[in-house]
């Protein structure tokens, strides 16, 4: 079964609608259109449903983190992922002080757009991507997607939802390697130390270059008086102590890159050891500093994997702008969340299906938008043109398909526990 067939069977098992061909219907017409508006949906299925579907989202209640960890987990087992990044940002969805938006506020823009004010109206994304390889391609997932509240300590609420992260993956037993990658914003000392210590997560982070590091203090023999040192001396590298150089392939693009490794302790995080890596790219004259709490890991690899952290970047405009997330209408939290949350499932099964239709799409990209094929790099597959190019396959889905018509009296196990891999008693409270 194909990988998008299995997530629409978990989102019509787990909703309980008794029109699952409304839901269907639903889910082809996102598949297929880029409205961030419900009237969007209601055009494509039939207009004179509209308060319907309005009520599909704003009465209907389900547990959408619950079926969010259902998807997760099933893309997991189906590709035999063992080790995942999570990639932490924030991001503001410019909204008009005239509607009514749950948890809209003014608040500071970091982003400093020359356009813009410096303080702008409206909401606060807190969101974790999912970052995974399959096969020889990397792609940037919606794990999570938290509004933040008005005056919300965004450190907290992370520490939070990894808390749960961990508890999921604890109750369900998962063999799975986490590994946090964060910019310097987040560098914080219990941000960093609860992931490691408490919950068994690496964390790889841009931090500023000025803080204080120390070498490894020196060997202590048995029997010397005294209390042992807790550091050495401090290390304070300039650019032409960046001595190592390395070509990598990073940032879509080749990089050179001039860096300086070394394996030691940081007083911000209580003299907890670490691996420090100060880089600079090309010819740039800054320096920039790279700390990982794996020690055992290279330079070159803290550089590697720390670059994959810029996947959510793109992430965040394909579903702003692509998607139309910006566009989401809802008066409250709840109907808001369940909007949000079934866009974000229409998104993942966009970004997978480019994995296994990927010949299908590259045939369509070269008829049909010949723009988009690169002299050099070839053909880019997105999830746009993904969505585009399998329209005729997303169409063509049928109730028949998720619940075929059986005999009454055969027994037979409709939850499909073994594709899921979950039971009925399980539910996480993590809403807005």
């Amino acid at each position: 079964m194909e990988i998008h067939i299995r997530i629409i069977v978990i989102i019509l098992q787990s909703i309980k609608y008794r029109n699952k061909e409304l839901l269907l219907e639903l889910i082809k017409a996102e598949l297929i259109s880029g409205s961030g508006y419900l009237t969007g949906l209601a055009r494509i299925i039939n207009p004179q449903k509209y308060h319907t579907i309005h009520k599909v989202f704003s009465r209907v209640k389900f547990d959408y983190i619950s079926i969010q960890i259902d998807i997760i987990i099933a893309i997991l087992l189906l590709f035999k992922i063992d080790k995942i990044s999570v990639s932490i940002d924030d991001s503001i969805v410019y909204r008009s002080r005239k509607k009514k938006v749950p948890n809209g506020h003014k608040q500071f823009d970091h982003a400093n757009k020359a356009n813009r004010s410096s303080y702008v109206f409206g909401q606060k994304w807190l969101a974790f991507g999912l970052i995974i390889t399959i096969g020889n391609i990397t792609m940037t997932l919606p794990l999570f997607i938290y509004l933040v509240e008005p005056k919300k300590n965004l450190i907290s609420t992370t520490i939070v939802i990894l808390a749960k992260m961990k508890r999921v993956i604890d109750k369900r037993k998962l063999s799975i390697k986490v590994e946090i990658l964060t910019d310097s914003w987040f560098a914080k000392q219990r941000l960093v130390l609860r992931a490691k210590r408490k919950y068994g997560f690496s964390v790889i982070t841009m931090a500023r270059k000025d803080l204080a590091i120390y070498k490894l203090p020196p060997f202590r023999r048995k029997g010397t008086k005294g209390r042992p040192k807790k550091k050495g001396k401090r290390i304070q590298p300039k650019l032409e102590d960046l001595k190592k150089t390395r070509t990598l392939n990073i940032y879509n693009r080749e990089v050179k890159v001039y860096y300086k490794e070394a394996i030691c302790k940081a007083r911000f995080l209580k003299y907890e050891t670490i691996k420090a890596v100060w880089v600079r790219f090309d010819d740039s004259k800054s320096m920039r500093l790279i700390i990982s709490t794996d020690t055992k890991l290279s330079g070159e690899e803290i550089i590697k994997r720390y670059a994959k952290r810029w996947g959510i970047e793109p992430m965040f405009n394909e579903l702003k702008n692509r998607f139309k997330f910006k566009d989401i209408m809802m008066h409250t939290s709840r109907s808001y969340y369940q909007f949000l949350y079934f866009k974000i499932w229409c998104f993942i099964i966009i970004k997978l299906s480019s994995i296994t239709f990927k010949e299908t799409i590259i045939d369509y990209i070269e008829e049909s938008l010949p723009w988009r094929v690169h002299c050099k790099k070839g053909v880019t597959v997105t999830a746009g043109s993904a969505q585009l190019a399998l329209q005729s396959i997303f169409t063509t889905l049928h109730i028949g398909l998720f619940f075929p018509k059986v005999d009454e009296t055969i027994e037979c196990d409709c939850a499909n526990k073994e594709l899921v891999g979950f039971g009925e008693d399980d539910s996480y409270d993590m809403t807005g």
